[in-house]
């Protein structure tokens, strides 16, 4: 009797079972080049979002060299600033109880400390939100967050503000700022900031933490655990 071979279902000369076992492999790999993707560039948000931290204060106590004034807080900025363009009329003001105080303790200073700043040539990667006609640094790290002067009113210190932060990001910073090695210059330099002072901003209140964690804060809690964290200021 002759004997029927049975034929394997096959393609290509593998059979099913080693195909699955091929496809599965590739699925497992490629999730986990997607996940290494994602990490890689989340890395490169939070650098691009650290140097514009460390951009913005360096170059704000450089005008301050400069001009004898912050950035913003700066009287009449057009006499003394007349480079590229020149300052616009809204950013021009006089000596005020607000405007030469010290401090960028005023939302018209807030804005116009940009624009002090990219006109004196201080400052280059700007971009101009055309509805509001003013200046801004935005960051892809979350939706809505903006980088700009201010103050703390608490201790009346000059801050650079970061608003709507994701809270694991608000957290990382937190950490790289509160250090003492010389890697956050110029936050560590002149006793400016005390390890990485960071202040939180919730309901109107304001709570400064020298060498802490964020309190309150907790990565994917929503706006009940402070998801993200409205305000981050760090003192330069």
């Amino acid at each position: 009797m002759r004997k029927i071979s049975k034929k394997k279902s096959s393609i290509l000369g593998f059979t099913l079972v080693e195909m699955a076992i091929v496809l599965l492999i590739a699925a497992i790999i490629g999730t986990g080049a997607m996940i290494a993707g994602r990490g890689v560039l989340a890395r490169a948000r939070l650098a691009d979002l650290l140097a514009n931290i460390k951009d913005l204060a360096t170059a704000s106590r450089d005008f301050k060299t400069r001009y004898a004034y912050f950035p913003g807080d700066l009287p009449n900025a057009g006499t003394y600033i007349t480079s590229n363009g020149g300052i616009s009329a809204g950013c021009i003001y006089a000596p005020s109880a607000t405007a030469g105080n010290g401090i960028v303790d005023t939302s018209t200073e807030s804005d116009c400390g940009l624009e002090h700043l990219l006109k004196a040539g201080l400052l280059t990667k700007l971009d101009y939100d055309s509805a509001n006609g003013k200046y801004i640094i935005a960051s892809p790290v979350g939706d809505g967050v903006r980088v700009f002067l201010s103050v703390n009113t608490a201790t009346n210190e000059n801050v650079v503000k970061i608003s709507n932060l994701p809270c694991d990001v608000a957290l990382e910073i937190d950490r790289k700022f509160d250090s003492t090695t010389t890697d956050n210059t110029p936050f560590l330099g002149g006793a400016v900031i005390a390890h990485g002072s960071v202040s939180t901003t919730v309901a109107g209140v304001t709570t400064t933490n020298p060498d802490a964690p964020i309190p309150t804060c907790t990565s994917g809690g929503g706006a009940a655990t402070y998801d993200p964290v409205p305000t981050l200021m760090i003192r330069y």
